[in-house]
C-alpha cells in the first residue's frame, strides 16, 4: 500500500494523502471498537468485521501516516536542517510504537473492547493539528513554505502584543 501511496501523493498532494489517510484511521478505531463490542455480546459473525476492520487500518496508514510524513519532513526542512529533523522525526516516531506497544496490552485488558477509543482520541487531535498546521508542500519550493512559516510567526508575534 505504501507504494500505492508514492503515486498517489504527486496526484493527490501530501497534506490531502495524509489527512484521508487520518480520517479513514479514525473511522476504523470506531468501527473496530463496534465490532468489538458485538462480538463480545455474542454476535460471532462480527469476528468478521474485525478482520476487515484491522486491513481497512492498515490500509489508510499506509496510505497516509505510515509514508507521508517522510515526505513533508523531508519538504518543510533546509539542506542544512534537514538530517536533524529526520533524526528527530525518526527518533519520534520509534518512542511512539515503544509506547503502543508496551501500553497496548495493559490499556486492553484494563479497558477491553473499548481499548481502540484511546486512539480515536489521539488521531482526532493528529486530524486537528494537520489541518490547522501542516501546509501543503505539493509542487512548492522550499523557500516559499520557509516563507509562509516566517509569515505566520510574525504575525502570530504581532498578534500577541496586541
Amino acid at each position: 500500500m505504501t507504494v500505492i501511496s508514492v503515486v498517489l501523493v504527486e496526484k493527490a498532494g501530501r497534506r490531502t494523502l495524509h489527512l484521508a489517510g487520518l480520517g479513514g484511521m479514525w473511522a476504523t478505531t470506531i468501527f473496530l471498537t463496534i465490532s468489538l463490542v458485538l462480538v463480545e455480546n455474542s454476535y460471532q459473525w462480527a469476528a468478521w468485521m474485525c478482520i476487515i476492520g484491522v486491513f481497512l487500518f492498515v490500509i489508510s496508514f499506509a496510505t497516509g501516516p505510515g509514508s507521508i510524513p517522510w515526505f513533508i519532513a523531508a519538504e518543510l526542512f533546509g539542506q542544512g536542517a534537514r538530517p536533524a529533523a529526520m533524526t528527530v522525526g525518526v527518533v519520534a516516531n520509534y518512542v511512539a510504537n515503544f509506547f503502543v506497544g508496551l501500553c497496548f496490552p495493559h490499556l486492553q485488558s484494563a479497558i477491553e473492547q473499548y481499548v481502540f477509543l484511546i486512539f480515536t482520541g489521539f488521531l482526532t487531535i493528529f486530524l486537528l493539528f494537520t489541518y490547522k498546521f501542516v501546509p501543503e508542500t505539493k509542487n512548492r519550493p522550499i523557500e516559499e513554505i520557509t516563507a509562509m512559516f516566517k509569515r505566520d510567526a510574525q504575525k502570530s508575534r504581532n498578534e500577541q502584543f496586541l
